[in-house]
């Protein structure tokens, strides 16, 4: 990821994200992921969702755009 999309996931992304109510599900299959995994693994998971919800980010704001240029 480029530096803005780092500061971005950091500052932005990943803080909504956090902030996101879990029910009882989520929090159970997050702490299995977390608690079973060594610290490069756990480096390796955190790389991938930040990629994954960066990308994402990316993909609604060019939807939004296309949307307003469009006229819809």
């Amino acid at each position: 990821m480029t530096d803005f999309m780092e500061f971005l996931y950091q500052h932005y992304i990943r803080p909504y994200v956090e902030a996101q109510p879990k029910d009882d599900g989520d929090t159970f299959r997050a702490s299995l992921c977390e608690n079973n995994q060594t610290a490069e693994t756990r480096k390796d998971v955190e790389a991938v969702v930040a990629f994954a919800a960066t990308h994402a980010f990316l993909l609604g704001l060019r939807t939004g755009s296309e949307l307003v240029q469009s006229g819809q």
